[in-house]
């Protein structure tokens, strides 16, 4: 390979101008789902983020002084709203950049306590949204501009790779540590989180059937060979493969949040389109 078909092939992956629904069925999906994540929180605006309630700030600073209740629910209901125009696709640079803001404040006000991947991940995800144009088919904004959800605009295919890149290097890293982790290497791991304070009336039904120790090891075993193939997966262009690794991400996000109640990572499965050549999205979207 010479060196100009390299960078034809670079820029070609990374930069070529391509149709905008894969970016806008994301968006779509991803507002929509931080509308419900955080929309859940309404009834305890007051507990969670006003002074009313047990608030430990990060940093002993003004700004991250607990609020009053009632201007905790107006900001609350500004973010919600950020996001709500996210989803529908109107000024959504702006709104992403003030749900990312906002999704900063909240973490930094307490939620940094049980900071997890899925937080990191959600920020990122919105801090490209700010930067991305993401609105250029199936949102208001086309609506009011060409008179049509549907009209489409062409844009940067960047956005899309930078998302399905930091995905891929999610699944690593939450795979490969596994390989190593001392917890992993037994089917023990497992058998306690059905017994612990995650588990769902679904995890400790099974727990309480007393499989033998094997069917635990073989599940952690399939787990760990699961999430180290996956990143690898999802970039599989060829139709039959790649859809055995969608269909596995999907049972796999779905059985963790119907056991163990951690369901913040479904997000992921809708997430898979990032994967998709956006012309052949198009093509089957007009199909």
């Amino acid at each position: 390979m010479t060196a100009s078909t390299f960078i034809t092939g670079w820029n070609r992956f990374f930069f070529r101008k391509c149709p905008p629904h894969v970016l806008a069925l994301f968006r779509i999906a991803f507002g929509g789902f931080l509308l419900f994540h955080w929309g859940i929180k309404l009834p305890s605006v007051p507990m969670l983020f006003s002074e009313e309630g047990i608030v430990l700030p990060l940093f002993d600073l003004p700004l991250l002084a607990p609020p009053s209740t009632p201007v905790a629910w107006i900001l609350f209901l500004i973010f919600l709203g950020s996001l709500a125009l996210l989803t529908i696709g109107i000024f959504p640079r702006i709104a992403a950049g003030v749900a990312l803001l906002f999704s900063l404040y909240y973490f930094l006000l307490s939620f940094h306590l049980f900071g997890t991947s899925f937080d990191h991940l959600f920020l990122f995800i919105l801090l490209v949204l700010t930067f991305s144009p993401s609105d250029r088919t199936l949102s208001l904004a086309m609506l009011l501009k060409q008179g049509s959800l549907f009209a489409a605009e062409p844009i940067t295919v960047f956005p899309q790779r930078l998302l399905a890149l930091q995905i891929t290097f999610t699944y690593l890293g939450v795979g490969w540590q596994k390989l190593f982790l001392p917890g992993w290497q037994s089917g023990r791991i497992l058998l306690l989180g059905f017994m612990g304070r995650w588990a769902t009336p679904l995890g400790f039904a099974v727990a309480r059937l007393n499989l033998p120790p094997e069917f635990y090891d073989a599940m952690v075993f399939l787990t760990k060979t699961f999430e180290v193939l996956i990143p690898f997966g999802l970039w599989i262009k060829r139709f039959h493969i790649r859809w055995w690794f969608f269909a596995g991400g999907a049972l796999f996000h779905s059985s963790i949040a119907l056991l163990l109640g951690i369901w913040w990572f479904l997000v992921l499965i809708p997430a898979y389109i990032l994967f998709f050549e956006p012309e052949g999205v198009e093509k089957w979207f007009k199909r």
